[in-house]
């Protein structure tokens, strides 16, 4: 079992506050994702890159990868261009990536790895960690306080089941 230091969904809400303040989004409802990993990344974050690749480049059922030691976040054509073309889930994708890469490389987080442990709290686990962080970056809580989730899904531009998780959240 992987795990990962442990980070609040508080923490992970600071970071992406910080992350769309020095990026120039700090108060944009629909996050521009494609926008913001394409131009934005690489001018934050010294030796970033952004690969799209064709849906054969990944084993089946995985749609886009951090790869921590070149610095680069691959995604397959077709979620790339579902996320151009506003697709929630594709969306969430590229930022669920965004996350692994700012907490892993930006962050500097530590991973370990157990044979014992079977089961982890979600706040160690860093799938849940990219999950969360990909949540508050396109569904941040200051903007999206009081509405309901079928609102949220329509300004944030993401699934209907991501804006009920973070309905259920904040609420």
């Amino acid at each position: 079992m992987i795990i990962a230091e442990a980070i609040s969904r508080t923490q992970l809400r600071e970071l992406t506050k910080v992350l769309r303040k020095y990026s120039g989004y700090k108060d944009e409802l629909h996050f521009p994702i494609v926008k913001f990993v394409e131009h934005k990344m690489p001018k934050l974050f010294s030796g970033f890159s952004f690969e799209v690749k064709p849906k054969n480049y990944f084993p089946a059922n995985i749609h886009a990868e951090t790869d921590i030691k070149k610095r680069v976040i691959r995604v397959r054509e077709d979620i790339y261009l579902g996320a151009i073309n506003g697709i929630g889930r594709d969306r969430m994708t590229i930022a669920h990536e965004i996350g692994h890469y700012i907490l892993l490389v930006v962050k500097g987080q530590k991973f370990y790895r157990s044979f014992k442990i079977t089961e982890i709290e979600a706040y160690r686990d860093p799938e849940w960690q990219a999950k969360a962080f990909a949540a508050e970056l396109l569904c941040p809580y200051h903007l999206i306080k009081g509405m309901a989730a079928y609102q949220i899904a329509l300004a944030c531009g993401v699934s209907e089941q991501a804006a009920s998780y973070q309905y259920k959240i904040i609420n």
